[in-house]
This record gives C-alpha cells, sequence and structure tokens, in this order.
C-alpha cells in the first residue's frame, strides 16, 4: 500500500527480485514515526532465507550495549541482517536473523526481528511494522561435580508420578541446564506484537501465506 503523504526522498536502494515460495515476505517502506526523522527498511524472505536493511535517521552512540551505548561518535543507524526464520499467519509475518553489518559495530552479531502486517485488503489502513534487537547472553555453563569426571547429572530428565495411580500424568524434572541463545531472543506469537505507530509512510508490504 502506497501514501502520497511522504516527501519524495533520496534513500539507499536495494533491489529485490520476486520470490516464487509458498511462504514469502518482501518489501520497500519508508516511513516517520513520532520523533519525525526518515526510517526505511528493504528485506525479502521465505522459510529458508533472506535479508534486511535498514537505515534511520536518529543518531545514537556506539557501544557495546545496544539498548545504552557508552562511547564513540553519534552518527545515523545503519543495519544489514541475514534472516534465516519466516513465520506467517494470514496477513502477519515475522522474520529472525543476525545482523551481518551496520554503522554501530555494537549491532553487529545481534539478533533481530522484524515483523510486518500485510494490509492491501484494506486500503484504508497503512501496512505495518515493528521490530526489535536482541543482545544474545554470553558464558553459557553446565554445572557439574569437580570430584567427578564422569558427572552427567545435569543432563539427566525424569517425570515424577504417584506409583500407586495409573492417571497420575506426572511432574517432569526441572532443566538444569542455560537456555541457548534462541531462547534468550525467542519469536513471540505473532498477535503479540505492538506495531509503531506510523505517521507518514511510502511503499509496499507484501505476505504470502
Amino acid at each position: 500500500m502506497k501514501s502520497l503523504e511522504f516527501a519524495s526522498i533520496l534513500l539507499l536502494s536495494l533491489t529485490i527480485p520476486q520470490m516464487a515460495t509458498a511462504q514469502s515476505a518482501r518489501g520497500t517502506y519508508r516511513f516517520l514515526l513520532e520523533d519525525d526523522l526518515i526510517k526505511s527498511v528493504e528485506f525479502e524472505a521465505d522459510e529458508k532465507s533472506g535479508r534486511m536493511i535498514f537505515t534511520d535517521e536518529a543518531k545514537i552512540l556506539d557501544g557495546d550495549d545496544v539498548e545504552n551505548p557508552e562511547r564513540g561518535d553519534a552518527r545515523e543507524i545503519y543495519v544489514r541482517a541475514d534472516f534465516n526464520g519466516l513465520k506467517v499467519e494470514k496477513n502477519r509475518a515475522v522474520m529472525s536473523g543476525i545482523v551481518s553489518d551496520s554503522s554501530h559495530v555494537s549491532y553487529i552479531g545481534t539478533v533481530v526481528h522484524l515483523v510486518v502486517e500485510d494490509n492491501a485488503e484494506n486500503p484504508k489502513v497503512p501496512d505495518r511494522l515493528t521490530w526489535a534487537f536482541c543482545k544474545r547472553r554470553e558464558g553459557r555453563w553446565v554445572p557439574t561435580d569437580a570430584e567427578r569426571k564422569d558427572d552427567d547429572g545435569a543432563y539427566l530428565k525424569w517425570w515424577a508420578t504417584d506409583a500407586e495411580r495409573d492417571d497420575d500424568v506426572g511432574i517432569p524434572s526441572l532443566n538444569l541446564l542455560p537456555d541457548g541463545y534462541e531462547n534468550d531472543c525467542q519469536v513471540l506469537p505473532l498477535w503479540s506484537y505492538d506495531f509503531a505507530a506510523v505517521l507518514k509512510w511510502e511503499g509496499d508490504i507484501i505476505v504470502q501465506p
């Protein structure tokens, strides 16, 4: 869907070919939020791969913590990400992947989620989107007994049940292993995302279920 209210502004262009897969999402979208700064996203994705380029006129510092940068010179944001996951439900899609390049080093290697909504059937409602960056945890470890080289207790799993009741479904044991990176930045159900409040927009988002 396209709005003519948006001023014509020259931005970095990414040529996106048509995709022939059953489930896919693609689009080129420029928009303004309450900060009155131009943001742009160009993306394509299928169930196995994809890519995204995101730009934002907002100037922020670079730092180790994406949410609270502490060093570097403030400059506009450029992010390129490679997608490795896609989930589609009706006219919505969520893409997930890893940032492979950025004007801010602190973004590189972080997980990114891009969520879009295709409202082509309702011309009065703009296409919608939201996005999030998630920094993965470091320092995974497995609890072991230092006096036993063959200790595998943390890997054991069992169900606690009442031996005198055949209908007792039981309770699973606790998982003592730390969650993987995927669980740190897990994809949420599509209905649970809040979309950005877009004031002006130009472009089109296409979701193929």
